[in-house]
């Protein structure tokens, strides 16, 4: 609802006076688009560049699947300072679909951090999304500074989720540290041999019964396949066909590879890739895998491997649950650990809400980031 404020009386000292200031947090809505896209660029940058654009930020708040998103500003004087945001997600909990939240975007103004604006946001937002019914909010912070500011507000960490890498170009990789053509190619060389020797005896051959399908549009098969999956993990984000299409087609800004397995004339799984820059590499990342068994998991992420390979990759990513079994399926396939790790923070507004991680299937497709 917006003009409900929040009004808080903030003090900062100012050379030896003590000067009072005003702020208030509101509801935020498509007029503020452009005051939002500028506080963005003056707290991030350049990073996620794509993010500044209006299309983008129009097909994320507005033009959602599952409903517009909730807004929330604070201003003093009328000058836009920070800035916080819940996007609406339904949920499979149990086999029931409830409704959550992404929780993203915190930006304060440079001039006015350390002054409790974070904290006070934070509590709005919880009121606002406990309001509209949902039961719990979800976040995937990266900064410890974040990180510290939700545990602080009540938000508990569930799992941590590494950024997991499979060398496929290693002599691209090896050019980024070795500026010498022939060594980096000799190198790079040696590498692959040694690479392929050590997880030769874990690769899982694809099961020829089997079949890969690139697709473009999405069919009734991925809502049969969605009603087989509900099952799978106690709670996961829905991935329907009406979820899929907006979130990996509709996107003005973005472009994914997505492929499916079919096994027996029905749908098993599906693979969703983007080529994107990863830890300064040419590299491309799994953001979405859902398989009904591990077979079909593993022959997803063998095509994935195939196709980066096909289109001179150097490095392949995907972020995952550190004890989930595509965990394991992953390492068996020559996926390493790097030293990027996100963690998968929740705002329970209910006591039933879990926080084991087991509990929980995520991965890079039930956030913004990629």
């Amino acid at each position: 609802m917006v003009g409900c404020l929040l009004k808080t009386r903030v003090s900062s000292r100012r050379s030896s006076e003590q000067v009072d200031k005003a702020w208030t947090i509101r509801d935020g809505s498509e007029n503020d688009l452009k005051e939002i896209l500028s506080v963005r660029k003056a707290v991030f940058g350049e990073t996620e560049k794509d993010k500044l654009d209006p299309r983008f930020w129009k097909w994320e708040f507005s033009e959602r699947s599952e409903g517009k998103a909730f807004i929330y500003i604070a201003e003093e004087e009328g000058r836009m300072i920070g800035h916080f945001a819940d996007l609406p997600r339904r949920f499979s909990w149990n086999g029931q679909v409830v409704l959550g939240t992404l929780s993203l975007d915190l930006m304060v103004h440079s001039d006015f951090r350390r002054k409790g604006i974070f904290l006070e946001m934070g509590a709005y937002a919880a009121k606002r999304v406990k309001e509209n019914k949902a039961l719990f909010m979800t976040a995937f912070p990266i900064r410890p500074e974040t990180i510290k500011g939700l545990v602080k507000i009540g938000w508990k960490a569930v799992a941590e989720l590494p950024v997991m890498v499979y060398p496929i170009l290693f002599q691209g990789i090896v050019d980024l540290y070795v500026h010498f053509p022939p060594l980096s190619l000799l190198v790079g060389g040696a590498a692959r041999f040694l690479y392929w020797l050590l997880v030769a005896v874990w690769r899982t051959k694809a099961s020829k019964k089997i079949v890969m399908e690139e697709m473009e549009d999405l069919d009734q098969q991925f809502d049969r396949f969605w009603q087989k999956s509900v099952t799978l993990y106690p709670v996961m984000g829905v991935r329907d066909r009406s979820f899929l299409r907006w979130r990996y087609l509709e996107n003005p800004t973005r472009s994914y590879i997505l492929y499916r397995a079919v096994e027996e004339g029905e749908m098993t799984g599906y693979i969703v890739v983007r080529k994107v820059e990863l830890l300064r590499f040419n590299s491309a990342v799994i953001v979405d895998l859902l398989a009904l068994n591990e077979k079909a998991a593993a022959v997803l992420i063998e095509k994935a491997i195939e196709r980066c390979r096909s289109e001179g990759v150097d490095l392949l990513g995907c972020m995952i649950p550190r004890r989930h079994p595509y965990c394991r399926s992953l390492r068996n396939r020559g996926f390493v650990s790097s030293r990027r790790v996100f963690q998968f923070m929740v705002y329970p507004l209910s006591e039933e809400v879990p926080i084991d991680p087991e509990s929980w299937y995520v991965n890079w497709g039930d956030t913004d980031v990629i």
